[in-house]
């Protein structure tokens, strides 16, 4: 899998840059994400956006092609035997703006702006060129193009539409600049992908390797809602935030008691979550991080928007989260998947009618993420749950290589460099494992207690006998008429899934 994304170097000035990195999915979920295991691709510097990110992504996929015809040689030093490896590219990962790098398409504004590129069309407002994927027809007369009849959101087509081949065909022979700019937007497709030029035996294929993102879309359903819970969302002239009866928030005082609320709850998250929201109120225009947007909305939110939010539009956000708390699993099972479908289609459906309510100067609440949303279900079914191919990994890299920049000076050429000293020392590592001395097994004084339990300090000095309620209970346990001994105690208890208690 390669993932492209932008990176900003530095808060306090322009420094974006942009970097892809190799994913190896034949290891576990719980292991790819590891530097040791993630290669960097390749850097593009920044401020700048690059007017053609091709050149910059050509040379790492040249090197894949060659694999694919060629073989990867390797030698099994177990077995003193040479064979050759086969490479697939499955997946290629980015945020909406960057995955038209990859597939070449039109874009999430464009008509046929569906990052998995199924056949649905957008709509777009009068005078307007941004199109919006709502499924249903607003009411009233439409703009051109955009009066298509409402389409069932449980019989939305699937992506990775057959029509690409014949399409980009159309693209392609165009016989002017004229008919390529109108093929341009009937199809969706701006350009002949670079991924074309890989091995069609050892890859997906446009548009089948483009996936769902679950990293960026939690990030986006954040934005689009607390945009309108806030009342900040773009108001039309023909329209009245008054109206907005779940703009909850413009209201200061309730915005400002909310946010503490977030900070104060977040004692009670396990710290296996990571790190724990900051006030939400205070620093939603400071960095506040997408894990702590992911943490608040599909944790926290439904427990504290209870008898704030109207109750129609609290139904809604709960069908919502828990849809996707199923999707973040790495092992779905069918009754689960099934529950999903019906909880994130009714969402997107209930979404249109009670926010946009089919009026046409409220489409642009209809975002792509409403619309990717109802594609998890089925990519989960073709690709596996979606967890296990989202932007996690790329953001952990981002944020490792970028500690390690040391010298403010020449930032996009120390980048390359960390990245570059990276690729040496993971060959290095898989070539002679006994080389990492990085701590292993458990920390130092614990107990393993076996089947992934293990007893973590402080622990009492002497021995305590238990007495009350807390030797019942004890006693209960090990069986009447045992005697109980004394105990040492132990502060925390690490649980087989990694938590600590």
């Amino acid at each position: 899998m390669v993932s492209l994304d932008g990176a900003q170097l530095y808060e306090s000035k322009q420094s974006d840059c942009w970097l892809y990195i190799w994913i190896i999915l034949n290891l576990a979920p719980d292991k790819r994400y590891k530097k040791v295991h993630v290669c960097p691709g390749g850097f593009t510097p920044g401020p700048n956006k690059p007017k053609n990110i091709d050149s910059f992504l050509f040379v790492g996929l040249h090197h894949v092609a060659a694999l694919q015809r060629e073989g990867l040689r390797i030698w099994d030093a177990s077995q003193d035997h040479v064979f050759s490896s086969d490479l697939y590219l499955l997946f290629t990962t980015a945020d909406g703006p960057g995955l038209v790098c990859w597939d070449g398409m039109v874009g999430h504004s464009g008509k046929n702006g569906c990052r998995v590129y199924c056949p649905t069309l957008g709509r777009r407002k009068f005078h307007g060129t941004h199109y919006y994927p709502a499924l249903l027809r607003p009411r009233g007369n439409c703009a051109p193009g955009s009066d298509h009849p409402d389409v069932d959101v449980f019989e939305l087509p699937l992506g990775g539409s057959g029509d690409y081949a014949h399409n980009l065909l159309r693209l392609v022979s165009a016989p002017s600049q004229r008919q390529w700019d109108a093929r341009k937007m009937e199809t969706g497709i701006t350009k002949l992908p670079l991924l074309l030029g890989l091995k069609p035996s050892r890859s997906l294929g446009v548009p089948l390797c483009m996936t769902t993102d679950l990293m960026h879309l939690a990030g986006n359903l954040s934005d689009l809602l607390i945009s309108l819970w806030r009342g900040t969302m773009e108001c039309s002239n023909s329209d009245d935030k008054d109206s907005w009866d779940w703009a909850v928030f413009r209201n200061e005082d309730v915005w400002t008691s909310h946010g503490q609320a977030v900070k104060d709850a977040g004692m009670s998250i396990p710290g296996s979550f990571d790190c724990k929201p900051r006030n939400i109120a205070d620093k939603i225009n400071m960095d506040y991080k997408t894990w702590e947007f992911h943490l608040y909305i599909f944790c926290l939110a439904p427990a504290l928007l209870h008898d704030i939010l109207p109750e129609r539009y609290w139904l809604n956000f709960c069908k919502l989260v828990r849809g996707i708390q199923i999707m973040s699993q790495h092992a779905i099972n069918k009754q689960d998947l099934e529950h999903a479908y019906v909880l994130l289609c009714s969402w997107g459906h209930e979404f249109e009618f009670i926010y946009y309510q089919l009026r046409q100067d409220r489409l642009h609440f209809i975002r792509p993420c409403v619309h990717q949303v109802l594609h998890l279900i089925t990519e989960a079914m073709h690709k596996g749950p979606p967890i296990c191919y989202a932007q996690w990994t790329m953001e952990r890299t981002i944020g490792n290589l970028g500690q390690e920049i040391r010298q403010p000076s020449k930032p996009y050429e120390n980048l390359a460099e960390e990245g570059v000293q990276q690729c040496r020392v993971n060959a290095l590592l898989a070539t002679m494992p006994e080389l990492d001395d990085r701590i292993k097994g458990d920390p130092t004084g614990s107990v393993n207690l076996g089947e992934g339990y293990v007893l973590l300090r402080k622990r009492d000095k002497r021995p305590w006998l238990p007495t009350g309620e807390e030797a019942r209970i004890i006693s209960e346990f090990i069986g009447h008429g045992q005697p109980i001994h004394r105990f040492k105690r132990w502060a925390r208890l690490r649980l087989p899934n990694g938590q600590i208690a």
